[in-house]
């Protein structure tokens, strides 16, 4: 490990002047990193260039999702999206079909915690509203307090 450290050189103590005597103060000298220390930032900044990248690129993660509507009627989970987003214009709706059935699944929660947080307020529009793990978009639940 002290092979990739940086060293440095102490400064040299600083003498006080006496008063009246008039002499200039001593200049402190700033050490400056050796070129293997600077090697070693540069890759860690590479590393970390690659790391960010890669970050970037996940859009999925696994979450909750609230399911408020499941049934085979088209307009009602129409409906049901609507009236969510007028009580809740901050959750995404996503309303899927697999024949016969529709649901509909508000929400992109990290934690369980937020998601229960919305579950309750949801559940007294919803009775039948189910707290669902899910695979959920990232870019979406960051925006949700």
């Amino acid at each position: 490990m002290s092979d990739v450290r940086p060293a440095y050189t102490p400064a040299p103590a600083k003498t006080e002047p006496k008063l009246g005597t008039g002499a200039p103060e001593s200049k402190k000298i700033i050490p400056s990193m050796s070129a293997e220390a600077q090697h070693v930032n540069r890759r860690l900044e590479e590393v970390m260039d690659a790391s960010a990248a890669k970050n970037k690129s996940i859009r999925y993660a696994p979450g909750y999702r609230i399911q408020v509507y499941t049934g085979n009627e088209r307009q009602s989970a129409e409906a049901a999206k609507l009236l969510v987003y007028q009580n809740f214009p901050e959750l995404n709706p996503y309303l899927s079909y697999k024949q016969p059935t529709y649901k509909l699944k508000v929400g992109d929660f990290m934690r369980k915690m937020d998601a229960e947080r919305y579950y309750s307020q949801i559940k007294s529009l919803f009775p039948t509203a189910v707290l669902q793990p899910d695979k959920i978009d990232i870019r979406y639940s960051m925006s949700i307090n």
